[in-house]
């Protein structure tokens, strides 16, 4: 069986296309209401994993050019690590603001030279209170897997995220923004008369499977348009329209649509006198 074969049995689709159209678009067709609550969300959690990184990234950095923060401690336990096998030391603190026992993941080195009942000092970063060394029988430490920058990759990759996720959703909301609350009406909505060129239909099922959950499917309508006129010289843009839209049109149809202006949410599509 090919993998095409495979994936014909997940998914129906049903698409009818005219000639050479892009149907992919920066433009969602959703309402400019929508966009606004949705473009503010998703600028939030961009702003926050953003944020986030910023700051980890930020105090990780001034924590490596400043001194540890050194906590006495006294070793209570030995024992190793149940996911790797490696040792790891329980150890009792006596400060407040701290926890009062760690069991931090240690080297075997470090495990065969400090013994139980000693007393340690136990190496925090003075910012993000990261364990990163232990300090004991004078020698030092370092806890395997830990950094003074702390999760140094992790605060770089939320940064990154947050800033490659903020850009759309923040435009998403100026567009329903000045759909919503444009100026004047240019602003928020665009009539023009129309010749249909394609049509396109996506329907798309999920494959027959026993239990008690209906079946769920997703449909997607799509309608290619060329404004009246020069129409070799006028591009062509795509709209996402209802199902009864999508019936009532014919390729080479001369329709009149209303759109917001900047989201391209269809308000209205009816065929145009001749």
């Amino acid at each position: 069986m090919l993998p095409g074969d495979v994936k014909q049995q997940k998914h129906e689709y049903r698409t009818l296309d005219a000639g050479p159209i892009s149907w992919w678009s920066w433009r969602p067709g959703i309402k400019p209401r929508s966009a606004l609550i949705i473009g503010v969300l998703i600028a939030l959690v961009a702003l926050l994993l953003a944020g986030i990184g910023m700051v980890t990234l930020v105090l990780g950095i001034l924590d490596s050019l400043s001194p540890p923060l050194q906590v006495a401690g006294v070793v209570i336990n030995h024992a190793a690590n149940s996911f790797d096998g490696q040792p790891h030391l329980t150890i009792r603190l006596h400060a407040a603001g701290f926890p009062g026992q760690v069991s931090p993941t240690v080297s075997p080195s470090a495990s065969h030279a400090i013994s139980n009942g000693d007393a340690i000092l136990v190496d925090y970063s003075p910012r993000l209170h990261v364990l990163y060394a232990l300090d004991g029988g004078g020698q030092h430490f370092l806890i395997p897997g830990s950094s003074v920058l702390g999760d140094a990759i992790g605060s770089t990759a939320l940064l990154l995220l947050g800033t490659a996720l903020l850009p759309y959703p923040a435009l998403l909301f100026l567009w329903g923004w000045c759909d919503l609350y444009g100026r004047n009406q240019e602003h928020k909505r665009a009539e023009m008369t129309a010749q249909v060129l394609g049509l396109r239909a996506t329907e798309q099922k999920r494959a027959n499977r026993p239990g008690i959950v209906p079946h769920t499917s997703r449909s997607w309508y799509g309608v290619a348009l060329r404004p009246a006129g020069k129409l070799s010289e006028q591009p062509i843009m795509t709209f996402a329209i209802s199902r009864e839209m999508y019936k009532s049109l014919r390729r080479g149809d001369l329709v009149r649509i209303t759109y917001s202006s900047n989201l391209h949410y269809v308000y209205a599509l009816e065929q145009a006198g001749e």
